[in-house]
């Protein structure tokens, strides 16, 4: 049977994997000079967030030599801090304004939509975290 640390190790390397996969897509986009799509960057937003709470599990016990249980303990701590203190970005309410009365060359509103898309995936990704290493069930990704 697989430690607890053997398996967070396992899920770290297979998450940066997954990550470097995701980045490669939207490096070979951007050197096709292609357009690069939502669900291509959603992608690489959510498995660089995904990858991260696994890093930080082992950050803390290689770096601050912290047993590898209460490493896991401290990270859920601040993934489940994340999904509820956090505040999210609001999207700027345009309704029942004229189109003209944002300006064209105005990015505001894109800006506030894409980093709340931001925040949602890499909320979403702590919620995975979160469901992979309950205490009920084996930390797996």
């Amino acid at each position: 049977m697989e430690t607890l640390e053997s398996l967070i190790r396992r899920n770290a390397r297979t998450s940066r994997q997954r990550y470097d996969t995701a980045a490669g897509e939207v490096i070979s986009q951007l050197d096709k000079v292609h357009r690069l799509t939502s669900n291509t960057l959603q992608a690489v937003t959510y498995t660089q967030a995904f990858h991260v709470w696994w890093d930080m599990v082992l950050m803390q016990a290689d770096k601050y030599d912290v047993e590898i249980d209460q490493a896991l303990g401290i990270v859920r701590a601040w993934a489940a801090n994340y999904l509820t203190n956090e505040p999210t970005p609001t999207v700027p309410d345009l309704a029942g304004q004229p189109a003209c009365a944002v300006p064209e060359d105005s990015d505001a509103p894109a800006a506030a939509l894409f980093e709340r898309a931001l925040t949602l995936t890499g909320r979403a990704a702590a919620r995975r975290f979160l469901s992979a290493t309950a205490p009920d069930g084996q930390a797996v990704s």
